[in-house]
């Protein structure tokens, strides 16, 4: 790859999710939506990190959104193998259209451990930057949502 060298401190956050195991500890027995579910909900937590910072809500803190990225990361490397069975018991929020684009859905959360690493580069370059990437971290979030989510 010519020109293209990944920053030392993306490989040590991609070298910490690969390390650091599941990020959401999920019974044995738990069935697909249901891993799905506390996956989901783990991400939704670290989101919330970054999203009060570009609020003002809290104190701007890299470590603290490199920790949350981290979260991201690892609960999204699991999700496409949650997708496998589309008719996997438990009531779920997962439209049809998931199944129906599946190699796309589960595209979708490369995508997101794209931003989410570029969003924990971004805030090692102060708030600013931070705030720009978190944008494009929450349109990927969004954008899934939309056509995959049933609405609340």
């Amino acid at each position: 790859m010519i020109g293209l060298r990944m920053p030392l401190a993306l490989v040590a956050l991609l070298a910490s999710a690969a390390a650091a195991g599941p990020a959401e500890t999920v019974s044995a027995d738990a069935s697909p939506v249901e891993t799905r579910q506390r996956l989901m909900v783990a991400m939704i937590r670290a989101t919330k990190v970054p999203r009060a910072m570009v609020r003002g809500d809290r104190d701007f803190d890299a470590e603290a959104i490199d920790a949350a990225m981290t979260q991201v990361i690892k609960a999204g490397r699991q999700m496409p193998d949650l997708f496998a069975d589309p008719g996997a018991a438990g009531p779920t929020a997962t439209l049809p259209a998931a199944w129906d684009n599946l190699a796309e859905f589960t595209a979708a959360f490369a995508t997101l451990e794209r931003e989410a690493l570029g969003l924990a580069e971004a805030a090692r370059q102060g708030p600013e930057a931070m705030a720009l990437a978190y944008q494009r971290y929450e349109a990927v979030c969004d954008g899934c949502h939309m056509r995959y989510r049933k609405d609340d």
